[in-house]
């Protein structure tokens, strides 16, 4: 289960991002999830929940946001969506492309007191 090395990164940013702030409580978690990621979001929330036991991240709220796979074509420009795993342009069919949107995984926010 890739997702609980993925909430560790997550967490380290957390840890980071409240450490230069007097947090108390944090109440709400946003993160931006790519689809290429194969991050699962029940497993990303068994997860969360497992780091943020005991710290003050427990009891948060976690908003997860899927991030549609995106791509752009090298040799006409065209941006598209990715519907399935097959990468050809829509516009010309060249397989040269280029993923400019659905590989992240992002602290889009934090809600704190």
């Amino acid at each position: 289960m890739h997702e609980m090395s993925l909430m560790g990164g997550v967490f380290e940013v957390i840890e980071q991002t409240i450490s230069q702030h007097n947090v108390e409580k944090v109440l709400q978690v946003k993160l931006k999830v790519g689809e290429l990621t194969n991050a699962e979001p029940d497993a990303l929330q068994m997860a969360f929940e497992a780091y943020s036991k005991d710290t003050i991240c427990e009891g948060a709220e976690l908003i997860i946001e899927r991030v549609s796979v995106q791509a752009r074509c090298r040799n006409c420009h065209q941006e598209f969506n990715v519907k399935s795993m097959f990468f050809l342009c829509p516009n010309c069919q060249n397989t040269s492309i280029e993923i400019i949107q659905g590989e992240e995984l992002l602290l889009e926010s934090l809600e704190v007191e």
